[in-house]
């Protein structure tokens, strides 16, 4: 005899129904509710969503450092408009928080400030293809010159001799 009373078998989800429900998890997760409760929502086991949790965000590619900074400043500038505001208008409660906001711009400038370096590789590289194109127009080819060699940008004027 069957049971009447037991739960039918649950149907596998294809890759876009995967896919709909992981950006739910994660909108959800943005704004602010716990595991418990998005598995309540989503008739999974709070194991589950923050199994589903880690995969996504292991097949993620990470930022570049510098990116990720540049990101999280940008993200930031807005709340600190905000307390500022705040801060200006005599409320006195926002002062801890656009402190904390000031410590992280300050925390994600460093990072986000990036030397960005012109190897030799990449010179050679550019002046092979702006060569390659003034060909193509009939213009005359320049030689590249190695970084030691390259004249100042500026030149220091002369000054009268003694």
């Amino acid at each position: 005899m069957e049971k009447e009373g037991a739960a039918a078998p649950k149907r596998r989800l294809n890759a876009i129904a995967r896919v709909e429900r992981r950006a739910r998890i994660f909108a959800r997760l943005r704004e602010g509710f716990g595991y418990d409760e998005i598995a309540r929502d989503e008739r999974l086991t709070p194991e589950r969503i923050r199994q589903i949790v880690r995969e996504a965000l292991a097949r993620r590619l990470t930022d570049e450092d510098a990116d990720h900074a540049k990101l999280q400043l940008s993200r930031l500038q807005p709340a600190m408009r905000v307390a500022s505001v705040a801060v200006e208008e005599g409320d006195i409660r926002a002062i801890a928080p656009l402190l904390k906001v000031l410590d992280r711009l300050d925390r994600y400038q460093k990072t986000a400030k990036v030397n960005e370096v012109y190897h030799d590789e990449a010179r050679k590289k550019l002046f092979d293809r702006l060569n390659r194109a003034a060909a193509n127009l009939g213009l005359a080819v320049i030689e590249a010159r190695p970084k030691d060699d390259a004249k100042p940008a500026l030149q220091a004027a002369p000054g009268p001799e003694s």
